[in-house]
């Protein structure tokens, strides 16, 4: 499992959404979070990642582990 996985999946609970709902909203894959979980991907693309950092209001950053709150 990725540390960008953990990471979102502990913004999900904050925001009390879930993983797929994420994906829905942003418009990413399923199987993006998925190889994210699995460990087959550790890392998305700059684009996907300042979505999501957008989606969550945090700093691209923050979601890749280089920051904290």
């Amino acid at each position: 499992m990725s540390n960008l996985y953990s990471v979102l999946v502990e913004l999900c609970e904050k925001n009390k959404i879930t993983p797929y709902r994420l994906c829905k909203d942003t418009g990413i894959q399923p199987s993006v979070m998925t190889d994210l979980k699995m460990g087959r991907r550790h890392t998305v693309k700059a684009e996907t990642a300042a979505k999501l950092a957008n989606y969550f209001g945090v700093s691209v950053d923050y979601l890749l582990g280089n920051e904290s709150v």
